[in-house]
């Protein structure tokens, strides 16, 4: 035969949930989440020092130049594919190599 627990209502709340929550999550984390609106992502790309207008986005989107996904008549876009296509976006300010090439090409020229 089973013994008998003796248990408070807190204390059997307490263990349900633990039993529940390893089978079942509570909720999804927001880590999870990666989903933003336009304005988010106009906010998003600002906040890592990529300046732009909602217009810019537009057209970007237009030409199929930004990664976006359509959910009804909304645009979402990921923030993952969003940050990467950002920095895929920008250029060294100065490169070296490309310097001393350019330098080396030029003096053969002005003689």
């Amino acid at each position: 035969m089973n013994p008998i627990i003796i248990t408070t209502p807190e204390e059997l709340r307490a263990i349900v949930s633990e039993a529940v929550s390893g089978v079942i999550p509570r909720t999804v984390s927001e880590s999870k989440i990666d989903t933003i609106t336009l304005s988010d992502a106009i906010e998003l790309l600002r906040k890592y020092g990529y300046p732009t207008s909602k217009a810019k986005v537009y057209k970007l989107i237009a030409s199929g130049d930004i990664p976006c996904k359509r959910y009804g008549n909304k645009l979402v876009f990921s923030r993952k594919e969003l940050l990467e296509w950002a920095e895929n976006q920008t250029k060294p300010k100065r490169d070296a190599s490309n310097i001393s090439l350019t330098l080396a090409r030029s003096v053969g020229r002005k003689r």
